[in-house]
């Protein structure tokens, strides 16, 4: 059955916080403005959304708080929808407790690279190297990632150091890896001095861009914004998605999930309509008047129809999460959350919700562990829940995060989280000419938002803050595809 409608719509492919944010805003700029959005899961929210288990146990998909944009027009909407009460609300220094398991060692200070402990001979060479590449020019350095590194610090720390966390982390050579990567596994800062040293230093804006102050919780008032994070005061980010999804209904936007497939049609420069296709068999064609395609550059590639010949599909990492409830505390100190470089582990991220949410620990406390089973070789497809479980238990053991004082209430496997994008020169410059291909189009109704729609977007503020400057100018008739 196909059901079809006559007046344009604003249409917005993606339900993820990026393409409900985006409703919200166009909404509160025209109320009477028809709004749908589609998307293939069957609930909106995408990674923001929770997991819920039968016995009614909650765990978000990993660490997601809400970091503000810095932006009121964003920032005003997460009240407008929750209000300040309902909300966690950190701030300063206890925004973004982050920590590292970096040389057998669980860094509850700092999330860069602490290099203090290493060998007196080894220190040297980084701290001279580290000096003589400060006074130089920074080198163009492109897309390439490497080249970034070593303007940061120098071929002593980038060999020594990078070369085989790279390797570690994404399984390829350092020259391989884009400038993004850096960015997305904040790799841009090392610690080098103890906390009296650094007060000096940091007064140079060029030192305090490349070395980290090595005590997160006492850190100097050096920031050039006040921004917060939020997560509800109830656990689960899907009290948020909820809220969000209610408002958004309340005031007419159409939300379709369960989306089987869909179809555009274009006459020479424009979508004037688009088929959706539900996992029921149901058709409904709606007429376009805007479409705001949030969900990336490939897949917006395909449903125009664009000659992708002679591009690779980006490859990714799959992620494993393996939920936990303890009958303890996590031995993590005040961290939300901390990552891990080193080899031998197939986790990247540990997660302790009640830092950060206490009604988390209602009945008992929550841990998550992000698995990248590729950094041990492993194809995440061939796992078993039960080997999934069993070996991220041993790496927390490892870790130091439990003990045998730990007892284990609850346990479960969420594979669904799909893939991390591989932020290799060759993912993004194969992006780069889908983008360039599909821009060739020049569909004048077409406006992208979403990761990767602009250089180096990836973390939801500056997602959400491009994405509300192109609504602003498609709403002034500036913005074009």
């Amino acid at each position: 059955m196909i059901e079809s409608v006559t007046k344009g719509k604003v249409v917005i492919a993606g339900a993820g916080m990026t393409g409900l944010m985006m409703a919200l805003r166009i909404k509160q700029l025209d109320p009477d403005i028809g709004v749908v959005i589609f998307d293939r899961a069957d609930r909106p929210g995408g990674m923001y959304q929770s997991i819920e288990y039968p016995d009614g146990r909650l765990f978000d998909y990993g660490m997601h708080l809400i970091y503000e944009s810095c932006n009121p027009d964003v920032d005003n909407l997460y009240r407008e929808v929750m209000d300040e009460r309902d909300w966690h609300i950190h701030e300063n220094n206890e925004k973004d407790i982050a920590g590292l398991y970096f040389r057998g060692r669980l860094q509850n200070y700092s999330h860069y690279v602490d290099l203090r402990a290493s060998g007196d001979v080894e220190k040297k060479r980084f701290l001279g190297d580290f000096m003589l590449n400060l006074g130089e020019g920074a080198k163009d350095c492109g897309r390439s990632g490497w080249q970034f590194l070593l303007n940061q610090f120098g071929n002593e720390i980038v060999e020594s150091v990078h070369r085989p966390l790279i390797q570690s982390l994404y399984g390829v050579n350092i020259e391989e890896i884009d400038r993004f990567a850096i960015k997305a596994t904040a790799l841009e800062r090392v610690v080098l001095f103890d906390p009296d040293t650094m007060l000096d230093l940091m007064k140079s804006d060029r030192i305090r861009s490349r070395l980290a102050f090595p005590d997160q919780l006492n850190l100097p008032p050096y920031r050039t914004n006040h921004q917060k994070a939020l997560y509800p005061k109830q656990f689960g980010m899907k009290h948020y998605v909820d809220r969000l999804v209610d408002t958004l209904q309340q005031r007419g936007v159409e939300i379709l999930t369960n989306i089987a497939g869909m179809s555009l049609h274009c006459s020479d420069d424009q979508v004037d309509s688009i088929t959706i296709n539900d996992k029921k068999g149901d058709s409904r064609k709606i007429p376009v008047q805007t479409l705001f395609w949030s969900i990336g550059w490939p897949s917006l590639g395909h449903a125009l129809g664009t000659d992708m010949s002679g591009i690779g599909k980006p490859a990714g990492t799959r992620v494993i999460f393996a939920n936990f409830v303890f009958d303890q505390m996590p031995l993590m100190d005040r961290l939300y959350y901390f990552y891990c470089y080193d080899p031998g582990f197939a986790a990247f991220r540990v997660t302790n919700y009640v830092n950060y949410c206490p009604a988390a620990a209602a009945d008992g406390f929550p841990v998550c562990v992000e698995l990248w089973p590729s950094r041990l070789g492993l194809d995440a497809k061939n796992l078993s829940d039960e080997q999934c479980l069993a070996l991220a238990l041993d790496e927390l053991r490892r870790f130091g995060v439990i003990t045998e004082k730990h007892t284990l209430k609850f346990s479960a496997i969420e594979n669904k989280g799909g893939e991390f994008p591989l932020p290799s020169v060759a993912n993004v410059t194969a992006i780069e000419e889908i983008k360039k291909r599909v821009l060739s189009k020049k569909m004048r109704n077409i406006a992208v938002t979403g990761i990767m729609a602009s250089d180096d977007l990836f973390f939801i503020p500056d997602i959400l803050n491009h994405a509300f400057s192109v609504i602003e100018k498609t709403f002034t008739g500036e913005n074009k595809l």
